[in-house]
């Protein structure tokens, strides 16, 4: 072990006997990069995602990296074993530990007359489970949205939130869906374009 020269640089003297602390007094020799922060994991629709209410029905729009899906939302959990999926699977182990999210609602196609919060959230099915459960990882987009819609909005929100850990061969989708509701009539539906974002260190 040669601990005279950076760089690969060869060095005259002889090889170091000394053990113990080492103190580097070439600046090339210091690693003055960042501590890794973690990846980031996007998530967008290309075409309209669409957000309903009917009655006590609640249905969620999931999505993927291009492409969106809607899908039942029953007491904070999502069964896909009879639906496509949009699910991500995790590559490795990490913890989620924050989230962004955007949606560009479209007047034209978007029928509610009342409030409505539309909430971004992480759902997540442990390695050979199809059913997911809504975890801390969310966030309610603001402002809430007031209709009818007399022209496009665009809502965000972003939050570091509660560590939720996860390990290779776990599922997670994004779902966008109707968190809150005061409205007139049986049903609520937006549509728009959506996409997010979540941290995983």
């Amino acid at each position: 072990m040669n601990n005279y020269g950076c760089n690969n640089e060869l060095s005259t003297l002889k090889e170091c006997d000394k053990l113990g602390k080492f103190t580097a007094i070439d600046a090339k020799c210091l690693n003055t990069s960042n501590p890794n922060n973690g990846s980031i994991i996007p998530f967008a629709s290309v075409d309209q995602s669409i957000i309903e209410d009917i009655l006590l029905d609640k249905f969620g729009s999931a999505l993927g990296f291009g492409s969106q899906l809607l899908l039942p939302i029953i007491d904070n959990t999502i069964n896909i074993t009879d639906n496509l999926s949009e699910a991500f699977t995790v590559p490795q182990e990490g913890t989620i530990t924050a989230i962004s999210a955007s949606l560009n609602v479209s007047s034209l196609f978007s029928n509610f007359t009342g409030t409505v919060t539309i909430r971004a959230q992480v759902f997540h099915a442990p390695e050979g489970s199809n059913i997911f459960t809504g975890t801390s990882t969310s966030v309610d987009l603001a402002p809430s949205l007031t209709g009818p819609l007399t022209t496009n909005q665009l809502i965000f929100a972003s939050a570091n939130t509660p560590p939720v850990p996860v390990t290779a061969g776990d599922q997670l989708l994004m779902v966008f869906y109707i968190s809150s509701k005061i409205i007139t009539g049986s049903f609520a539906v937006i549509s728009g374009t959506a996409s997010a974002g979540i941290n995983i260190v």
